[in-house]
Order: C-alpha cells, then sequence, then structure tokens
C-alpha cells in the first residue's frame, strides 16, 4: 500500500524579500488565509472570443466593415493578451487573512486595502513575489507500508 507523506509544506506565514524586507530585525509579513489551487488563476479580465461579438454578427462584407473587422480583430488579441495578466488585487483579497509589522508614511499597513493604497510600484513587487510563493508546491513523497 502506497502512503503519502509530506515533506515540505509552505508555511502560511510569509516573510517578503523585496526591498530588503527579511533582513530587517522585525521584518513585515503576510498571513495566508489560504493557498491558490494549483490550476486557479486570478486572470485581470475573461478572454473575449472575437466570433461572439456583436460586431461580427451584423459584419455586412463592405470594404469598410472590412477594415472595422481587422481593427477589431487586432484589439482583441491586444485585449486577450493583456488580460493574462494576473489580477493581483483579487488574488491578495482571496489568499491573504493579514499583514503584520509593515508601515508606510507612519501608518501601519494592516489590511490589503491599505496595502493597495501604497505606490504601485511596491504593491506590485511584493504582490508577484506573493504570487510566485503561493503558487510553488508543497513536496511530498510516497512511501510503501507493509500489510
Amino acid at each position: 500500500m502506497a502512503v503519502l507523506k509530506s515533506i515540505k509544506q509552505k508555511e502560511k506565514i510569509y516573510i517578503f524579500k523585496a526591498f530588503d524586507n527579511d533582513k530587517s530585525e522585525s521584518p513585515a509579513v503576510f498571513v495566508f488565509s489560504r493557498f491558490p489551487f494549483a490550476d486557479e488563476l486570478f486572470p485581470l479580465a475573461k478572454q473575449k472570443n472575437i466570433l461572439d461579438s456583436d460586431f461580427v454578427k451584423s459584419f455586412d462584407n463592405t470594404q469598410k466593415s472590412k477594415e472595422k473587422l481587422v481593427e477589431h480583430i487586432i484589439n482583441t488579441m491586444i485585449d486577450n493578451i493583456t488580460n493574462n495578466r494576473i489580477n493581483y488585487d483579487l488574488f491578495l483579497k482571496e489568499c491573504i487573512d493579514r499583514i503584520e509589522n509593515l508601515i508606510y508614511d507612519n501608518k501601519e499597513i494592516k489590511t490589503i486595502n491599505d496595502f493597495l493604497n501604497l505606490p504601485q510600484e511596491a504593491v506590485q513587487k511584493i504582490a508577484q513575489e506573493l504570487y510566485l510563493y503561493a503558487k510553488t508546491e508543497d513536496e511530498f513523497s510516497i512511501e510503501e507500508k507493509k500489510i
């Protein structure tokens, strides 16, 4: 009989490394309420289908309509590429319980909403690190158990 054993699980409390936070005497930490499932994504927006648009349904095959169709296809492709980006706001609100020991501009940052009001560059850098950490897999092994 095979027995699944945990070797290494992620910690719910994470000390981020951005801005040398991990080198501080009292580093700021994010406490996860949960980790995303392996197939769980946080897309910025839903993918668009060119053929489902109102424009294509009313296409009349004129030259002007053909030009608009090309423009519509290009714009939809650009939107879909952009939509593959991660919605860090949603990820943080879904997976982070609280923030500890983080101060910015003499104000303690405790909630995700507080955090999202920080300068965008800082939010992006820390959120990306948190997301990559959250998506790393726990390590398991199988061990044979004699019956």
